[in-house]
């Protein structure tokens, strides 16, 4: 058919504005460039308001998770789909495989733009996408913020803490996706400046924070380069295949530098893991004070403290203040070291970030 894919006089781009989707003083003319312009010469912009393509793609996908076993779908740049038939479509998939994983790749910056397109409604959209979470490129931004700027009112640590204040947008910022980069974008490690201190803060963020964790592949064994081009961030992972030079596959095929932090890495992944606070506990969070922030994870087997330091200066900081979910407990063990600690005072070298599981005074 014809009408597979949107049909215009001359060949017409989006405009790429994903407010003009959102924003209620629109010229529909904007709103539908947005929807329907092609996204260049080679991408077509599909019909979904097409009712035969619809049929089409919505059993492609069930197709795909019944022969091949899918976990989920990362829904490609989820705003240029026609909204009606997406939430449709997430409706008619999630009744075949209620427990699919489903999340929108909205790389709006703002977190009220990302809240727009999830379910529940809950911006007064004016009707239910039914999209379970999106891609939370609004933490990724802050927590660059926290790691490589100067705090500020808005700046800095306090951008991420203003960030997650901004839960109250989303029916479960639980569902959304966390990470620090993709395959579109520069490595976390080259933007902040291949600074080890600063990647294992970033790392500890982005493995005890809400949300689900997504990892980039070769982040963990230190893999940099900006996206200029694209290709630069989508090199072959290091070994794998006979005759490889480097093999970082292997602790012996990495260095002393890469097996930390693969091993750094490791060590969160599988405390998150195993730790059912990380994974769907409540997070309660601090203001900054002297450019240090707080938060917890906890739920009724564990707490974990996270403790993050944003100056360029060791600082030592006493816990009285968190008494309210430390409950008056004295130790803490070190999620990374192992070593048990005292909580009255705690040393946070600069742009460190301590990993602290609350140890109950009835455990002692």
């Amino acid at each position: 058919m014809k009408s597979w894919v949107h049909q215009w006089p001359q060949y017409t781009t989006s405009n790429f504005r994903d407010a003009a989707v959102m924003d209620p003083h629109a010229s529909p003319a904007d709103r539908k460039r947005m929807l329907d312009g092609w996204f260049d010469h080679r991408m077509a912009d599909m019909n979904e308001n097409n009712p035969y393509l619809q049929n089409f793609l919505t059993q492609n996908h069930i197709w795909w998770v019944e022969y091949a076993g899918v976990d989920g779908f990362r829904l490609d740049t989820y705003p240029y789909n026609d909204p009606q038939y997406m939430s449709d479509w997430a409706v008619k998939v999630k009744a075949e495989f209620p427990h699919l994983s489903i999340f929108g790749e909205t790389l709006v910056w703002s977190a009220a733009n990302q809240a727009f397109f999830t379910e529940g409604n809950t911006v007064n959209r004016g009707f239910d996408t039914h999209l379970p979470g999106v891609t939370d490129g609004v933490w990724k931004e802050a927590v660059y913020d926290a790691l490589n700027a100067r705090e500020g009112w808005t700046e800095g640590v306090n951008r991420l803490y203003s960030v997650m204040a901004q839960d109250f947008l989303y029916k479960d910022p639980g569902r959304n996706t966390i990470f620090l980069d993709n395959h579109d974008m520069s490595r976390f490690l080259s933007v902040v400046g291949e600074d080890f201190t600063k990647y294992k803060s970033g790392m500890a963020l982005l493995l005890t924070m809400r949300g689900v964790p997504q990892l980039y592949y070769g982040d963990e064994v230190l893999m940099k380069n900006f996206s200029n081009p694209d290709g630069l961030v989508r090199e072959d992972f290091p070994g794998g295949w006979p005759g490889d030079k480097n093999n970082m596959f292997s602790p012996t095929g990495r260095g002393v530098k890469e097996n930390y932090a693969f091993n750094y890495v490791r060590t969160l992944a599988n405390y998150r893991k195993n730790t059912t606070a990380l994974q769907t506990g409540k997070l309660m969070q601090y203001v900054p004070e002297n450019g240090v922030y707080v938060y917890f994870r906890y739920d009724q087997e564990k707490t974990l403290m996270v403790v993050y330091n944003s100056r360029d200066n060791d600082q030592s900081i006493t816990t009285a203040r968190f008494n309210e979910r430390i409950n008056g407990a004295k130790q803490a063990l070190n999620v990374i070291t192992g070593e048990i600690i005292g909580l009255e005072t705690l040393a946070i070298p600069a742009k460190a970030t301590l990993v602290l599981e609350i140890i109950p005074n009835n455990k002692h």
